[in-house]
């Protein structure tokens, strides 16, 4: 027997007075009632039930059985229908992961539009540099650089995203040797986010590719920053070497504060992917909260693409300024993994 089909009509049983009427509402015979209550009884040990011809008595157990009981089926019938509410509109907390420039560049000014159309929905948004677990920090999306490297993660491309650029002022550029390979960064004074395991020594591991394929470059600074942004405040002032998407270098790239460093060579200091996705844990059935905020993340991103793409041919004429010839940011999407869609509408 089910032990909550059991404490059910127990509980119904004991509500209504009697068998017959407990019977009666779900459509059960009185010796089925009682076959029922006699099966709980057996399953908790214990006898919860004075029956005479006349009433139903309950045992001191069977009154603290019946108190918690009541309690429990409550609790239960709250969730059942906190869970159907869900699956009917979009509310509730929703927890989204992403870096603090992807959130200044493509989300501040849209999100208040979000909220407007949402309002049953609260948004809890995590700002880091770091890819959190999202399973631990029970986040229901992420929007990330890259694809990710979890099997059970579920991801959508949002935008085909910029190369990162390797650039330095010119006040740095001048007073420094010049660089002309890879290996001629660690002279210098390489300015980064911190990297587990190398944050202590001021180290940071920069991945590049060229002709000769996929190499990295162990670098080092006087600056380890989790903010994009002061990061690259650092370099325009002279300070170091920064290694930051595009988007956050094209303006002082066009008007001549900072010059690309190495722009034949492809630089990250994570994954060759420069696309942004949005990623979230695989399940087969969407909340509508998760589902409305991708759809919103699609049409948001969407309209970023022409700026973006103009950005891209600017990162490409301010290489060809420098004489050499940079890696085309579309050329290393990789179209086989656009999307691993789960239907989400």
């Amino acid at each position: 027997m089910d032990r909550l089909e059991g404490m059910r009509t127990f509980v119904r049983a004991v509500q209504l007075g009697s068998l017959s009427a407990a019977g009666r509402e779900v459509g059960l015979s009185p010796g089925s009632v009682s076959r029922k209550i006699s099966q709980l009884e057996h399953a908790v040990k214990a006898r919860l039930l004075n029956r005479t011809s006349r009433k139903l008595a309950l045992t001191t157990v069977g009154r603290v059985y019946f108190d918690q009981a009541c309690k429990i089926l409550d609790q239960i019938d709250a969730l059942s229908q906190s869970m159907a509410e869900q699956q009917l509109a979009p509310r509730g907390l929703l927890t989204v992961h992403t870096r603090s420039s992807i959130a200044e560049k493509f989300l501040s000014n849209a999100l208040p539009n979000f909220l407007l159309a949402y309002p049953d929905i609260t948004l809890r948004l995590i700002l880091s540099e770091d890819d959190l677990d999202l399973f631990a920090e029970k986040i229901d999306l992420s929007i990330r650089v890259g694809t990710p490297e979890q099997q059970n993660l579920t991801m959508r491309r949002l935008s085909q995203g910029l190369e990162r650029v390797l650039y330095a002022s010119p006040l740095y550029l001048a007073s420094h040797p010049e660089i002309r390979t890879p290996e001629d960064l660690l002279q210098h004074n390489c300015l980064s986010f911190p990297q587990s395991g190398l944050g202590e020594k001021g180290e940071a591991i920069w991945h590049y590719r060229s002709p000769a394929g996929a190499k990295e470059v162990r670098v080092s600074g006087n600056l380890q920053v989790n903010d994009a942004n002061i990061l690259h405040n650092a370099v325009v002032m002279g300070v170091g070497i920064g290694l930051l998407p595009a988007w956050l270098v094209a303006d002082d790239l066009g008007f001549g504060r900072v010059k690309r460093v190495l722009p034949h060579y492809e630089f990250t200091p994570s994954l060759l992917d420069h696309g942004l996705y949005a990623v979230f844990p695989t399940t087969e059935l969407m909340l509508p909260k998760v589902r409305v905020f991708l759809d919103f993340l699609i049409a948001t991103f969407r309209k970023f693409e022409p700026e973006i793409g103009r950005m891209a041919m600017d990162a490409k004429r301010h290489s060809a300024d420098s004489g050499q010839h940079p890696p085309d940011a579309l050329r290393w999407v990789r179209p086989s993994i656009e999307n691993r869609r789960i239907n989400h509408r």
